[in-house]
């Protein structure tokens, strides 16, 4: 039977096993005629796997904090800008060609309620589990729910009007999400996709 390869996958792992193969070559290699230069040596390249999965780590994490805080910036500079557009909207010379030149107009939307189903996806935030939405420039949030773990049931878990809903109490694995539009305070639609942790 064939044998799988002996260095890992996963980066974890290798980083597991390039420890592993640090510490023994020191007294293996002589044994196997390895002068001292070439165990320093291959100590040296293990050691680069180590050093190498510590910096791809800490590459995603700084990444995933950028993107968060961006991502935050964005949404509250988009709260500001919609109140100073229905602001701009009431004001009595606001006109249709303002609004045009302004771009504050939406599209005319063919949007169905009564058939809508948002699409959920779901990913580990630093805080807890984040789960996307996508309002379609049309309505006005989500209400989410979300069952603790398999066989229990779904309870109401918040309304949110703007992406991400980042949920940072309970988090166990089994637990799932799912949710339904909300448009002029009333919940719309079809269920959502199940997000399962």
């Amino acid at each position: 039977m064939a044998k799988r390869d002996y260095i890992k996958t996963k980066n974890a792992e290798k980083s597991t096993w390039s420890g592993t193969f640090k510490t023994k070559i020191a007294t293996q290699g002589a044994t196997l005629g390895m002068t001292a230069g070439e165990i320093t040596a291959a100590q040296t390249q293990a050691q680069d796997i180590i050093n190498s999965v510590v910096a791809i780590d800490a590459a995603i994490t700084t990444k995933e904090a950028a993107v968060n805080a961006a991502t935050t910036k964005i949404t509250a500079a988009e709260k500001l800008i919609r109140a100073t557009v229905k602001r701009i909207k009431t004001h009595p010379a606001y006109t249709p060609s303002i609004g045009e030149d302004l771009g504050i107009v939406g599209d005319e939307n063919s949007t169905d309620p009564a058939t809508s189903q948002s699409e959920l996806t779901g990913k580990k935030d630093p805080s807890g589990w984040r789960i996307d939405f996508n309002l379609k420039g049309f309505f006005d949030g989500v209400n989410i729910y979300k069952s603790k773990g398999t066989g229990l049931p779904y309870v109401f878990l918040a309304l949110d009007t703007s992406n991400p809903y980042i949920d940072t109490v309970d988090i166990g694995v089994g637990a799932s999400y799912y949710a339904f539009y909300v448009l002029n305070n009333i919940e719309v639609g079809q269920k959502s996709n199940l997000v399962v942790i």
